[in-house]
């Protein structure tokens, strides 16, 4: 019986009571009742008294049922308090930094936790980790709902709030009414409750704050895609990729532990193609664990197409494209145009102004397009005015631009930016400019790719080896789509160029060779000279002195017909360095002192002043030789160039080797080795090893020479450089001479001569002179 009835009761009880308490009265006092009455008048005072107990039992009923209302609801059954977190999965793995941190966070008091990241990225699954480790300290419970914040119909407050409330117990007549009723019923219901609630896929603040308790006792765990920032209380934490060493975890949970073991490298390449992020290389993982015939191998052969990759990262229907398409379509008609175009820049970091090329769209309105794509995790910033796309979001990016927009206008998006970076270049654009080139040629947008290249290649550095390749093979293939034989000629000189200062002479022949004919075959005698220069060079690394030299001779006749004093003066400077390499110094100084009268920059007269140094050594004018080489010297340092500096110290060191000061000779041979390493110059690096080991042997310091021999032989395999390989073994031949070690040094001969084969140098048959003296003695 509710409390309202007892008070009717007791209303009726009271009135009865006054009838009967004056009808007593009046016969105690002598009255007469009516005569039907008259003989029952002796029950009066009974029922008096029988009815005021009535009243006083009533009474206190309804005492104790307003006592009930005002006092506070029990907390539910053990049985009947809500649990509704799900199972966590069993391939969660890694995240113990961000754990960590998270782990601390929480106990310095944070009762609302934001996990931020892009989609993909184990939000969820860390939200829920960590629900699951820390819900034994919320002994009234936990909610759980899906706010579907990345979709276009996000769950609305007010229905999450119903439910919360009737997980609570709360009746259903105060489940109802706006979302402000509903939230102060759901900060009632909670507020003397310890519970756990994870709001998962929250869309933004003003979804999440009807949510949230408004006490103490209660932890509050939000996801999100945005970063949700003005929550009250609230910390944020971003989540990024995983770690190589956590993604392979990741994997093996998922696949297998024995199937990564047995294959780390490719599993390895899994986690590096899926970009780190955790539901890619959970869905590799599966399809892995769903498909026992394949290695990992195979799945990481799949993955490296990237035409493919995310067809591959799909299992069920559970796809990475469809997380990233549900971003997507929420992003607005101006978002989305700048996240696949700018997405498709074929670089790692691009710039705002890169961005707004390939949107074809005013500056400012791609910028801030890009700040939403930030807030919203399918764009990251590096650093100002710097933007970065994950691997996955990059591809998802390009197949949205080929999807939703007509070839042309990809055409239009990539030459848009290849002019904006031709007008815009600097070093820190480098791998940038490099890639646009490439991705230039392989669309056959072959003509703005050509214009770039001049471009690119003034932005590399000296020790930019593989770079410079990558971009003239590159050249060669844009003048090839071109049809331009003049193009294709200039492009392979300079492939050849690239190939010998990388160290690789084998490879830098052919090119060079090609170059020759197309000039010859055009008649074009300015293409013929620069192509026989570098042919000539080409010819003269590989130890071919007769092809060298008419080469190189006629490339400087070419170039002093054509009145070009600065390339006749290169080619005499490589003529006389082919002389000096075969003992000449007599044929050396007439080409080296007339390139020395030739006007040039003092980047040339380095270069004739070292190679006069070394003429002048071989002559026996040692003054001079130091003299010249002082004068090299200087201009390298005033020129800044690393470069020439260390051939010019390996020349001072043979001086200070004449002189006997050996140390100061290894020191100058060193100091080279430090300046070869530094500008990345392989074949350099290998003659530095040669020379320091060559200048010990003379000190009689073997044990010493061996390490540096060593060091060089190994140097020159690398770099597949069979003669100066086979010359740096018969030096290290005379070295085990010299110790003793006879049957080595014969052995190290035999070997030597194997690779040296027939060229006929000088220093060669100087050095197997000495090894028989030694090997005779």
């Amino acid at each position: 019986m509710r409390r309202g009835q007892v008070v009717v009761l007791i209303a009726v009880t009271s009135g009865l009571l006054s009838v009967l308490l004056a009808v007593a009265v009046n016969v105690a006092t002598g009255g007469v009742l009516p005569a039907p009455l008259d003989a029952v008048s002796w029950m009066a005072w009974p029922a008096v008294g029988l009815l005021a107990g009535v009243g006083v039992w009533l009474t206190v009923w309804q005492q104790r049922l307003a006592d009930a209302d005002v006092a506070p609801r029990p907390a539910p059954a053990p049985d009947t308090r809500p649990a509704e977190l799900p199972a966590l999965g069993a391939g969660f793995a890694g995240r113990a930094g961000d754990i960590a941190r998270l782990g601390r966070i929480l106990d310095r008091g944070c009762r609302v936790l934001v996990l931020v990241g892009p989609p993909g990225v184990g939000k969820s699954s860390l939200a829920l980790w960590i629900a699951h480790e820390r819900k034994a300290r919320f002994p009234d419970g936990q909610l759980f709902a899906v706010l579907r914040g990345a979709h276009a119909d996000p769950v609305a407050p007010e229905t999450v709030l119903q439910r919360f409330l009737g997980a609570l117990g709360v009746p259903d007549d105060e489940r109802s009414g706006g979302v402000d009723d509903l939230a102060a019923r759901f900060r009632t219901a909670v507020a003397d409750r310890k519970l756990l609630i994870v709001l998962d896929d929250a869309r933004d603040t003003a979804q999440v704050r009807p949510l949230l308790p408004g006490g103490t006792g209660c932890l509050v765990l939000v996801t999100s895609r945005r970063l949700i920032t003005e929550l009250p209380g609230a910390a944020a934490h971003t989540l990024g990729g995983l770690a190589e060493g956590e993604g392979m975890a990741l994997l093996a949970a998922a696949a297998g532990r024995r199937r990564v073991d047995a294959e780390p490298e490719a599993a390895a390449r899994i986690v590096r193609l899926c970009g780190g992020l955790p539901l890619a290389v959970r869905i590799a993982g599966s399809r892995l664990r769903a498909r026992p015939a394949w290695t990992v191998a195979d799945l990481a052969a799949r993955l490296a197409d990237e035409r493919h990759r995310l067809d591959e990262l799909r299992l069920g229907d559970v796809a990475v494209r469809s997380t990233f398409a549900t971003s997507y379509r929420d992003l607005s008609t101006v978002d989305q145009l700048v996240f696949r175009r700018a997405g498709s820049h074929p670089g790692r970091v691009l710039t705002t102004g890169a961005a707004a090329a390939l949107a074809g769209m005013p500056l400012p309105d791609v910028a801030a397009a890009l700040e939403r794509l930030v807030d919203i995790h399918l764009v990251e910033t590096p650093a100002p005015d710097k933007y970065w796309f994950h691997d996955l979001l990059r591809l998802f990016a390009t197949e949205r631009l080929a999807a939703d927009e007509r070839p042309e206008e990809h055409v239009a998006c990539l030459t848009r930016l290849l002019e904006w970076y031709t007008t815009h270049a600097d070093r820190g654009e480098r791998d940038n400019i490099l890639a646009a080139v490439h991705r230039a040629v392989e669309a056959g947008v072959c003509a703005p790719a050509w214009a770039l290249v001049s471009v690119a290649n003034a932005v590399l550095e000296p020790g930019d080896h593989a770079e410079r390749l990558a971009l003239w093979q590159d050249a060669v293939a844009a003048a090839v789509g071109l049809g331009d034989d003049h193009k294709r000629a200039a492009a392979l000189r300079g492939l050849s160029t690239a190939y010998r200062v990388a160290g690789d002479l084998t490879n830098s022949l052919e090119p060079a060779r090609e170059s020759v004919a197309i000039a010859r075959r055009r008649g074009d005698r300015r293409a013929e000279a620069e192509a026989l220069f570098v042919y000539g060079e080409a010819q003269r690394d590989l130890y071919r002195y007769s092809d060298a030299e008419d080469a190189l001779k006629r490339a400087q006749q070419l170039f002093a017909e054509l009145d070009d004093a600065g390339m006749e003066k290169r080619a005499a400077i490589s003529l006389g360095t082919l002389y000096n390499m075969y003992g000449q110094p007599e044929r050396a100084l007439p080409v080296l002192e007339r390139g020395l009268a030739l006007p040039a920059a003092d980047a040339s007269d380095i270069w004739v002043l070292s190679g006069l140094s070394t003429a002048y050594k071989l002559s026996g004018r040692h003054d001079d030789a130091v003299a010249l080489n002082a004068r090299a010297m200087e201009l390298c340092g005033r020129a800044g160039d690393d470069f020439a500096l260390g051939y010019a110290l390996q020349e001072r060191g043979w001086l200070a080797s004449d002189d006997r000061r050996y140390d100061d000779a290894v020191a100058d041979m060193r100091r080279s080795l430090a300046l070869f390493e530094g500008v990345k110059h392989s074949l350099g690096v290998g003659i530095a090893y040669e020379s320091t080991g060559e200048v010990l042997a003379t000190a009689g310091r073997y044990a010493e020479a061996l390490v540096e021999l060593d060091a060089a032989v190994a140097q020159f395999d690398l770099l597949r450089d069979r003669v100066r390989c086979g010359k740096a073994r018969l030096t290290r031949a005379r070295v085990l001479a010299a110790l003793g070690r006879r049957d080595e040094a014969r052995a190290e001969w035999a070997a030597a001569d194997r690779l040296i084969a027939d060229v006929a140098l000088p220093e060669v048959a100087r050095e197997r002179q000495r090894l028989g003296d030694l090997l005779s003695a």
